[in-house]
């Protein structure tokens, strides 16, 4: 595996920290993630820290399953100070109880004691609800790892200087802005926080923790670790926008990431350059790429360097044939959009004003440039959805393979309304797994019926959105 990667971070000798980095996802998904390879940055930048990364190996029902082991040096999760877990979808939550049994750790955060390792948790999922898996975190950390790991280092160093106790130290991070320690918090009946328990005896705990937000201009996120063996292989990636400026009612993102903050051309133009003098292929990474006032020209400047560029999904009332040329130009194969919904009023009651006229004048773009495929991205089940507004999705992917050529895919993926925290839509109910079925059968059935030919339908396991609601 480390014959593979360029960029690893190997790193000798005595360090005050060691940090185990794990991912409850395969290595392959993992280290595509920015998240996940800024915080591996931000720890080893430190010259008393070493941080390693930190997987399960093996396949379910081979000897080797099980086993968490670092990537760096084969060492175990037991022997390392912190065991840093990232948690980017709620699928990943399953996995922990797992991971947490091969450190030899107990599943409850309150059943530990010093000398075990410490249990930081961060990433989206604790930024947007750390309920779920807080009893079995230590600390959680909400919102940007930039400032967070930085200042767990600060505090963790100076604790190690004076002295401190496992106790004091939960206790000096819980006082500090960001961080959320479940041990010092206390629930009613009906699962309310009230203020931090009194026996505690410390009043420097806050009532609310605060997300911190850094200054993406400053550094931006970008890969630290280039592999063949991921799933963009070989792909240097770097995060042009964070934040969303449209607000979605549906989005996780908009909620939780703001502001929208953006990184300059020149800015991106100098990682590209620092990139391994191999890697050819880059990903610009951001939730809405259009909305980035220098898109054009950074696009422009990859295709300069003769570079692959790939990009994330796009939204169509954005899009305009110089971008697309452009992205034609750095030998981009497949354009991504989310139309979300066929129905104008639907899109307009999840708070996506785009025009559905405007979808099908991007997509004669699209088909007349040569792009090799088309993925669009639809859901069902929304909040006041009724039979006509799927009907009308095949409808209208019926209109859009009709304006495509033969030879250009069109590849839909069709996927339920999930509740997420923290969004305008969090106390909707999720649709029963008969009412999902049947939508999504409704489509299929539709979409059969108009004779359409030269679409694949790719729908994600119902059971899978359901545990992600109920988490």
């Amino acid at each position: 595996m480390l014959a593979l990667e360029r960029g690893t971070i190997i790193k000798q000798g005595h360090h005050t920290l060691k940090v185990a980095l794990a991912s409850m996802s395969p290595y392959s998904l993992a280290m595509n993630n920015l998240g996940f390879q800024t915080v591996y940055r931000l720890f080893n930048e430190h010259p008393r820290v070493r941080c390693e990364r930190v997987f399960e190996f093996g396949h379910p029902g081979s000897e080797r399953y099980g086993n968490w082991l670092s990537v760096e040096s084969g060492a175990r999760p037991q022997d390392f100070d912190v065991l840093a877990a990232s948690l980017s979808y709620e699928q990943e939550c399953l996995r922990l109880p797992a991971f947490l049994q091969a450190a030899g750790l107990p599943l409850y955060a309150a059943d530990r004691w010093k000398g075990m390792p410490l249990v930081f948790s961060g990433g989206a999922v604790i930024t947007s609800n750390p309920e779920p898996v807080a009893p079995f975190i230590d600390v959680c950390g909400i919102g940007d790892a930039e400032i967070l790991v930085r200042e767990f280092i600060r505090l963790w160093l100076e604790g190690t200087a004076s002295s401190w106790d496992r106790e004091r130290l939960l206790l000096e991070l819980a006082a500090g802005a960001g961080f959320y320690v479940p041990a010092f918090y206390q629930r009613d009946s009906k699962g309310e926080f009230s203020p931090p328990a009194t026996e505690k005896g410390n009043e420097r705990i806050p009532s609310v923790i605060v997300k911190q937000t850094a200054e993406l201009e400053q550094e931006p996120a970008h890969s630290i670790v280039v592999s063949t063996s991921t799933h963009f292989a070989g792909m240097y990636l770097v995060e042009v926008a964070r934040g969303c400026r449209w607000g979605c009612r549906f989005c996780l993102v908009c909620s939780i990431n703001r502001p929208y903050r953006t990184v300059g051309a020149d800015r991106v133009t100098r990682l590209l350059e620092e990139r391994p003098a191999e890697t050819r292929s880059i990903g610009l990474v951001g939730p809405n790429l259009c909305d980035h006032p220098e898109l054009e020209l950074i696009v422009s400047r990859v295709a300069e360097m003769g570079l692959r560029l790939g990009t994330s999904s796009l939204r169509f009332d954005t899009v305009n044939e110089r971008l697309l040329q452009g992205l034609r130009a750095c030998k981009v194969r497949t354009v991504t959009l989310a139309p979300e919904t066929a129905s104008q009023s639907l899109l307009a009651s999840i708070g996506k004003r785009c025009d559905t006229a405007r979808l099908l004048e991007v997509v004669s773009m699209v088909g007349k440039m040569g792009f090799q495929q088309l993925k669009l991205y639809y859901m069902v089940c929304l909040p006041g959805e009724e039979e006509a507004d799927r009907l009308a999705i095949a409808e209208q992917i019926s209109r859009i393979r009709a304006r495509l050529p033969e030879k250009l895919r069109l590849k839909i993926s069709l996927n339920p309304f999930i509740p997420k925290a923290q969004t305008a839509f969090q106390d909707e109910p999720m649709a029963e797994a008969s009412l999902i079925k049947a939508a999504i059968r409704q489509v299929r059935r539709s979409l059969a019926a108009s004779g359409v030919q030269g679409v694949r339908l790719q729908v994600g396991a119902v059971a899978e959105s359901l545990a992600q609601a109920a988490i």
